[in-house]
C-alpha cells in the first residue's frame, strides 16, 4: 500500500498538508509525536507525525479481505455523499488533539492554581512553610506538606510551633527508609563498597569509617581498592593503611578479587574503595559494576557531596542505581549553605543514609543520620524556633 508521511509543530498544521496532497477523502492510519534527529537539531520541538494514504490505496492493500473492504467502502461513500453527517477523518483527528490540549493546559492550570493562590495558613505553618522552601526544600513539596498539616492537625496544633514541628517530622522521617542494622559476623566479614562521582570524597570517607571509633575504628577493619586509575590514591590509602594497621589489597584484575577475601576472611569489617565514576563514563561504571559482582558486598554506599546540586546529585542516583546501590552517604556539609535541597535527594533516591560527614579529619567528622539533622537542615531557623525554646537558648 503507497503511504505519505506528513509532520509539523501541530496537528492542524499537518492535517492541511495531508488535505493539501492527499485530498479530503484521505485515511490517516497513524499520528504521533516525534523528536528531531540529532545534530544540528537540538534546538528543535518535537513534532507532530502523521501517515496517510488515499482511500483507494487502502482499499486495494484489503482487496484480501472483502468483507473489510466492503465496509471501508460503505464508510468512505457515506462520507462523500453526507459531508455534515459525520465528521471527517482530519476533523476527528483536529478534535482529539485540540482535547489532549485542553487536557494539558487543564492540568496546567490546576497546578498554578494549587501552588501559587495558598488558602490563607496559621502563623506558626505559615513561617514553618517558608523556611522549609529557604532551607532549599522543593518549593511544591513544602506545600504539599503545608497544605497536609492545615488538613490533619486540629486548631490548637495549628497554632503550636511544636505540634507542626513534630507533624513534619513525623512527615519527612517516614518518607525515609531507616537503614537495616546488620549484624558484623565473627565467621564472615561485614562488607560495604562506596561508590560514586570523581571528588565526592569516597577514600576520605573510608578512612574515617576505619578510624572513627563512632563508625568502624573499634573493628578489626580490612581495605581492598579497586581504584588503580591515578598513583596518587594507591599511595594515598596504602599511607593510612600503614599508619592505622589496617591490612589492604590492591586489585587490579577481577581475577584478583576470591584471593584478596580470602587474605581479609579473619577482619570483621572490609571497606571497599572504588574508583571515581563520572555519570558520561559508561565502561567504567561497567567495569565497577563486573568488580561489585565479585566481592559482593553486603552494602554499597553512594557517596555525595553535599556542596553540589541537588539536580545533579538526583541524576547521579539514578546513574549509579545500576551498581545496586543501598545507601546514601554524604560528605563536605560543613561547606554547604544550606542543607534543606538534600531532602529532594533522599525523597528521589528513596534509599537510607547511613553516613554523614564534614571536615579533614579522620576521627570525629563522620557521624550516623538521625531525625536531629532534619530538624536542623530544614526546621530550624530563627524565626521557627518555638517560643519555650527561644527562651531556653536565650537563657543559655
Amino acid at each position: 500500500m503507497k503511504t505519505s508521511k506528513f509532520s509539523a509543530p501541530t496537528m492542524r498544521e499537518v492535517l492541511a498538508k495531508v488535505k493539501a496532497e492527499l485530498g479530503e477523502d484521505a485515511v490517516i492510519l497513524k499520528s504521533e509525536k516525534v523528536k528531531p534527529d540529532k545534530g544540528m537539531n537540538f534546538l528543535k520541538k518535537e513534532m507532530i507525525e502523521v501517515t496517510a494514504a488515499r482511500p483507494e490505496d487502502v482499499k486495494e492493500e484489503l482487496q484480501s479481505g472483502p468483507e473489510f473492504a466492503e465496509t471501508l467502502d460503505k464508510t468512505i461513500t457515506s462520507e462523500v455523499e453526507n459531508r455534515r453527517a459525520p465528521r471527517t477523518n482530519y476533523e476527528i483527528a483536529l478534535l482529539k488533539d485540540e482535547v489532549n490540549r485542553l487536557r494539558e493546559d487543564l492540568g496546567v492550570i490546576g497546578k498554578h492554581f494549587k501552588y501559587s493562590n495558598l488558602p490563607s495558613m496559621p502563623l506558626e505553618l505559615t513561617r514553618l512553610w517558608e523556611n522549609m522552601t529557604k532551607s532549599g526544600v522543593e518549593s511544591e513539596w513544602a506545600t504539599d506538606l503545608a497544605q497536609d498539616a492545615l488538613v490533619n492537625l486540629d486548631a490548637n496544633e495549628l497554632i503550636s510551633a511544636d505540634a507542626i514541628e513534630n507533624y513534619m517530622l513525623n512527615q519527612l522521617s517516614g518518607l525515609i527508609p531507616p537503614p537495616v542494622n546488620r549484624p558484623i559476623r565473627r565467621r564472615k566479614p561485614l562488607k560495604i563498597a562506596l561508590v560514586g562521582s570523581p571528588g565526592a570524597g569516597k577514600t576520605t570517607t573510608l578512612q574515617k569509617m576505619a578510624a572513627d571509633p563512632a563508625a568502624y575504628g573499634k573493628r578489626k577493619v580490612g581495605i581492598i581498592t579497586f581504584d588503580t586509575h591515578r598513583m596518587a590514591a594507591i599511595e594515598q590509602i596504602r599511607t593510612f593503611a600503614r599508619v592505622s594497621g589496617s591490612p589492604i589489597e590492591v586489585v587490579y584484575q577481577p581475577e584478583q578479587v576470591t584471593e584478596a577475601l580470602n587474605r581479609l576472611a579473619d577482619c570483621e569489617i572490609i571497606l571497599i574503595d572504588t574508583a571515581g565514576i563520572a555519570l558520561s563514563e559508561t565502561k567504567k561504571l561497567e567495569q565497577t559494576k563486573a568488580f561489585l559482582e565479585l566481592l559482593d558486598p553486603d552494602e554499597v554506599h553512594l557517596v555525595l557531596n553535599a556542596c553540589v546540586r541537588d539536580e545533579d546529585l538526583i541524576f547521579s542516583c539514578k546513574r549509579m542505581q545500576e551498581l545496586s546501590v543501598s545507601h546514601l552517604t554524604f560528605t563536605r556539609l560543613d561547606e554547604a549553605l544550606k542543607q534543606g535541597y538534600l531532602m529532594n535527594v533522599m525523597r528521589a533516591a528513596a534509599k537510607p543514609v547511613a553516613w554523614l560527614c564534614d571536615g579533614q579529619s579522620f576521627k570525629g567528622n563522620i557521624r550516623r543520620f538521625n531525625r536531629k539533622d532534619l530538624q536542623n537542615w530544614v526546621l530550624s531557623h530563627p524565626e521557627f524556633i518555638p517560643a519555650a525554646r527561644r527562651a531556653e537558648t536565650a537563657t543559655i
